[in-house]
């Protein structure tokens, strides 16, 4: 009997449905704070890490100083974050007390939204699931340009 192969099932459309379900969460909780999943991990960042320059937030994202640029300048004129320092090029951000109260909000309806996913799982299958994953995301990002 011919064992099927994983590689033949679509895992693509099973992470965007995963992805687009986390994204509607989000937007649905953010909604209230004219804010969108865009904003969002910038704030869970922020929210855990602390104070720091753009560019330790842009790495510890995984995107492009452009989105961070805008996600900061969105949050700043919104109240959510702000600059430390005077200087126009080189500064540091942190969420203001609004920001770290959304920040609080949004970390605790995704930690219930996972709790919720991984109700079925045990301890070793959730390390597993995770140690998997991490070598799915290592696997892509050392894909070159086919």
């Amino acid at each position: 009997m011919n064992k099927p192969s994983y590689f033949n099932y679509d895992f693509g459309k099973l992470i965007q449905c995963f992805d687009k379900r986390m994204r509607k969460v989000q937007d649905n909780m953010l909604s209230k704070f004219n804010l969108t999943h865009f904003h969002a991990w910038y704030l869970a960042n922020l929210h855990r890490y602390g104070e720091m320059n753009m560019t330790d937030l842009t790495n510890k994202i995984g995107v492009d100083k452009a989105n961070t640029t805008r996600a900061v300048k969105d949050l700043i004129n919104k109240g959510y974050i702000e600059k430390i320092g005077n200087s126009e090029r080189k500064f540091n951000i942190r969420l203001s007390e609004k920001g770290k109260n959304v920040a609080q909000k949004f970390k605790d309806r995704i930690d219930k939204m996972m709790k919720d996913s991984f109700k079925y799982f045990n301890e070793d299958e959730k390390i597993k699931f995770f140690e998997l994953l991490n070598k799915l995301f290592n696997g892509v990002n050392n894909v070159r340009n086919i």
